[in-house]
C-alpha cells in the first residue's frame, strides 16, 4: 500500500473535521410538507401533514462548536495578532507549519492553519491534518488507567508486579556489584508520574536503549517482559525521571487488566465514545494526503525532511503499540479529549472518567523535593507531574503568563497543548518539527492570555 505523507491537497472547509456529526456547518432551519393522496374504493382521499422541524443554529470546527470570539470573552482585536506572529516563526526557517487552536468555555474561539504539509510540493497546511502527536500520547494512556481504576479493575497504588509478574524481584544499578534490591516494590502510580525508577531521559544511553528495544514487529508483552529484567537506575519515588518506558508498561497493564489489547481497548473506551475517529496506533486510509512531513532546520539555517520520520511505524501490521508515543491524531480529536478533562470527565453527556478521577489526573503528585521538573523534552519552570502531564506549581517560577495548576504536555516533533481549569481554556498547538518549539509556543501561550478579557 502506498502511504502519502504531506500530499496532494483535498478540498476542505478550513475548521472542518472528518469526524460523523461534527463538520463545520449549520442546521438551518427545515420545513417539509408532506402531502399524501390515497384512493380506496373509486373515491379520493387527500391528507396534507405539515411538519416543521427546528434545529438550532450551531456551527462546529475542530471537533467543538464555534462561537464569536467576544462571546466567549475573547478579545478579536487581541486574537488578529497570534496568526502573524506565528507565521514570522514559520518564515524564520525553522517550522514548515502549524495548526493552533484555542477553546473557551467549551466552544472554540479561535482555529487557523498556517505555512506547508509539504514545503517542497508547497502544500498548505490543513486544519484536519493528521499528527504524530508522539508523547501527547501519555495523558491518553494516564486517563485509559484512570477508567479502569473507575471500573475497579487497576489500583493506583497496586504494585506492577501483581498485573506483571516479572517486576516482583526489583533490583537497582547499573549491573555488576554495584547491584542492590529496590526500596520497595514499583507501583502504578509511579509509572504514571516518572517516579518508577525505570530508564529515563536523564540516564546516560537512554536514547540507544529505546531504538534497541524497540521494534514494530515486538508484542508490547515481549517488550515489557525485556524491560523487566533491566535494572532500575533508582528506587520507585526516590527520584523524577521522564520515562517512555514506563508509559509502555502502562499500555501492557492496561491490556492485561481489560483483556483487550491497547488499540481496542482505547477505542471502545475513549476513541468511539469521544467521536475521536482519527486518533489511532496505525495508518487509515483516510489519513492518505493529510499527515505533514516532520522537518528539522540544519546548522546553515536551511530546513529539510527527516526521513526517518516516515509512516513505516504506523502501518497497520505494525504490532508494536506505544503508549510512550505511538499515536497519531488531529486537532479536532485532540481538543475533544482535552475538553472531557476540562469538564470533569465527560463530553456530550458521555462520562469518560469520574470526577475524582480527572482530578487526580490533574493535580500534582510530586513531593516538593522532586519539584520543579526537568528533562529536555520539557521547557517550562515551575512545574510539579500529575498522572501524564505537568501541572504548574510556582507561577512565580514560571514567569509564564497563566494559572497555577495549568495541566499540559508536549510532544518530540512539537506538538503541545495545555488545559487552564481557572480560565476555563484549552490551547493546542501543533507542529511537526525537530527544531524544538518551545519559542513559538511561549510566544503563542503569551498572545491567548493577552486575548483573554475576563
Amino acid at each position: 500500500m502506498g502511504i502519502e505523507i504531506g500530499g496532494s491537497v483535498q478540498s476542505h472547509i478550513v475548521g472542518s473535521t472528518s469526524n460523523e456529526g461534527y463538520m463545520c456547518g449549520s442546521f438551518i432551519n427545515l420545513r417539509i410538507l408532506v402531502v399524501r393522496a390515497v384512493a380506496k374504493h373509486y373515491r379520493t382521499l387527500t391528507l396534507a401533514l405539515a411538519v416543521v422541524v427546528s434545529a438550532t443554529l450551531v456551527t462546529y470546527g475542530q471537533g467543538l462548536p464555534v462561537a464569536p470570539p467576544q462571546d466567549l470573552d475573547l478579545s478579536p482585536m487581541a486574537l488578529a495578532r497570534i496568526t502573524p506572529a506565528m507565521q514570522a516563526y514559520l518564515d524564520s526557517g525553522k517550522y514548515a507549519g502549524a495548526v493552533l487552536v484555542i477553546a473557551r468555555h467549551g466552544k472554540i474561539g479561535y482555529s487557523q492553519s498556517i505555512g506547508f504539509m509539504n514545503l517542497e510540493k508547497k502544500i498548505p497546511m490543513r486544519t484536519d491534518a493528521v499528527f504524530r502527536i508522539a508523547s501527547m500520547t501519555k495523558p491518553i494512556i494516564a486517563a485509559a488507567i484512570l477508567k479502569l481504576v473507575d471500573k475497579g479493575k487497576v489500583r493506583l497504588d497496586s504494585p506492577v508486579a501483581k498485573y506483571i509478574p516479572a517486576f516482583a524481584d526489583l533490583q537497582v544499578g547499573s549491573g555488576g556489584e554495584s547491584m542492590r534490591a529496590s526500596h520497595r516494590l514499583m507501583n502504578v502510580e509511579d509509572l504514571l508520574t516518572h517516579t518508577s525508577g525505570l530508564l529515563g531521559f536523564g540516564t546516560p544511553g537512554h536514547r540507544k536503549a529505546l531504538d534497541t528495544l524497540s521494534h514494530p514487529e515486538r508484542t508490547l508483552n515481549e517488550y515489557v517482559d525485556i524491560i523487566a529484567k533491566m535494572p532500575l537506575t533508582s528506587s520507585p519515588g526516590e527520584k523524577w525521571d521522564y520515562s517512555n518506558i514506563g508509559y509502555e508498561v502502562l499500555g501492557r497493564i492496561i491490556e492485561i487488566a481489560s483483556g483487550l489489547p491497547l488499540d481496542r481497548y482505547l477505542n471502545e473506551e475513549i476513541f468511539t465514545p469521544l467521536g475521536m475517529q482519527e486518533t489511532s496506533f496505525h495508518f487509515k486510509p483516510t489519513m492518505e494526503g493529510r499527515i505533514p512531513l516532520v522537518y528539522s532546520q540544519e546548522m546553515n539555517g536551511t530546513i529539510l525532511p527527516l526521513p526517518q520520520f516516515g509512516l513505516d511505524n504506523y502501518l497497520p501490521t505494525n504490532q508494536f503499540l506505544s503508549g510512550g508515543g505511538g499515536l497519531l491524531s488531529t486537532a479536532a480529536d485532540y481538543i475533544r479529549f482535552s475538553q472531557m478533562l476540562l469538564n470533569g470527565g465527560q463530553l456530550d453527556g458521555k462520562r469518560i472518567l469520574s470526577h475524582e478521577s480527572v482530578t487526580s489526573m490533574m493535580r500534582n503528585h510530586l513531593e516538593p523535593s522532586l519539584t520543579p521538573i526537568i528533562t529536555p523534552i520539557f521547557d517550562h519552570q515551575g512545574y510539579g507531574y500529575g498522572l501524564g502531564g505537568a501541572v504548574l506549581v510556582d507561577p512565580t517560577l514560571s514567569g509564564e503568563l497563566g494559572s497555577t495548576g495549568i495541566f499540559r504536555w508536549v510532544g518530540s516533533v512539537s506538538t503541545f497543548f495545555w488545559i487552564d481549569q481557572k480560565e476555563d481554556l484549552i490551547a493546542l498547538l501543533l507542529t511537526q518539527s525537530r527544531t524544538g518549539g518551545y519559542q513559538m509556543e511561549r510566544s503563542f501561550q503569551q498572545l491567548v492570555y493577552e486575548a483573554i478579557l475576563r
